[in-house]
């Protein structure tokens, strides 16, 4: 777990994930979201490298007061290469994330 002092470009290593995936094969991810507070997964990607085709979103908490459920989002690799993506925890009122997920997607022919 990334110590609190550390700089983003540290916390950024620790805590990237690599990908490997194929031109042309749709690929998901899926991450948990707690819609209660008001926070939501944000992607951020190069539009020539990645096309998002997917982008669902399903209640898995049966509660009135609570909306927790699975983020899935579906990429298309449309060039081969090594790419980045980031997902950003944001909430309405806050200029800055919460929380960021980093990831490299290697992307064959």
């Amino acid at each position: 777990m990334p110590d609190e002092k550390q700089s983003a470009p540290e916390q950024e290593k620790l805590e990237r994930k690599v990908l490997t995936e194929k031109v042309g094969t749709p690929f998901k991810l899926r991450i948990w979201e707690d819609r209660t507070r008001g926070s939501r997964w944000v992607p951020t990607f190069d539009g020539s490298a990645l096309k998002l085709i997917g982008d669902d979103y399903k209640r898995t908490i049966d509660i009135r007061v609570a909306d927790t459920g699975m983020r899935t989002f579906e990429f298309l690799p449309l060039k081969p290469g090594s790419h980045e993506m980031m997902l950003e925890q944001r909430y309405g009122w806050k200029f800055s994330a919460e929380k960021r997920l980093f990831y490299t997607i290697e992307v064959s022919a």
